[in-house]
């Protein structure tokens, strides 16, 4: 299923980073989410147009907050060198080890974006990617600022 911005996310409490959680009832619904959030946080809410579609391959030992971690550290690193934000997500293949995605990508604006958070790092600490008790899939992600 292809999502798109904007989702619903939550702001996590973080003295000096930022923060965000997302809920899903899939483990690919709240990973696609976690990847608008972000990208809701580099545009400051504003929308992000998608001009094209490109697929995203990812490999990490760690389950599943390293994968997420490494999905939200290849996208950063995009937007850092190509100045590209998702604006939809599709998560193709998500095993322990590995996710497939494709992500809608757009660019950045720097007027429309202007209210845009500068993420230096996407970082392990709190970082979450499981299952509730509930039957909810929770992810949730700290960024450096």
């Amino acid at each position: 299923m292809r999502y798109t911005l904007p989702q619903p996310w939550r702001d996590l409490d973080h003295t000096a980073d930022v923060g965000v959680a997302v809920e899903g009832a899939t483990a690919e619904e709240a990973l696609a989410r976690l990847v608008l959030a972000f990208a809701a946080l580099l545009a400051g809410g504003a929308p992000v147009e998608v001009e094209r579609d490109e697929p995203l391959a990812v490999e990490a030992a760690g389950g599943g907050p390293a994968l997420a971690l490494a999905v939200l550290r290849e996208l950063l690193y995009r937007f850092a060198v190509e100045r590209v934000l998702p604006g939809a997500c599709e998560v193709v293949m998500l095993a322990p080890c590995r996710a497939e995605l494709t992500i809608g990508f757009g660019r950045h604006d720097p007027a429309l974006h202007a209210g845009g958070l500068d993420l230096k790092a996407v970082t392990r600490h709190a970082a979450r990617f499981e299952r509730g008790e509930d039957g909810a899939w929770r992810a949730q992600v700290v960024f450096d600022v």
